[in-house]
């Protein structure tokens, strides 16, 4: 499992991963509820999305690939 820290801050930033790794969450408010969409550079991860209710701290969730799953936990930092 890797673990993604990341700041509630409502703003979008780079993320670090538990395995070295880094990537980005972007923040879309398209006025009704915020959409939290993470990506990773150089491909080491699978990217998705999660909306504010799914974004939390402790949040573990499985993202479902073509040839493999890959499971997350989100960690909010100061």
């Amino acid at each position: 499992m890797t673990t993604i820290y990341v700041h509630n801050n409502n703003q979008s930033q780079t993320v670090a991963c538990s395995d070295g790794t880094q990537g980005v969450m972007r923040v879309k408010d398209n006025g009704v509820v915020p959409h939290y969409s993470f990506k990773f550079y150089s491909h080491a991860h699978l990217g998705f999305w999660l909306d504010k209710t799914q974004f939390r701290d402790g949040k573990s969730l499985i993202v479902k690939g073509i040839l493999e799953n890959e499971k997350f936990k989100i960690r909010f930092i100061d």
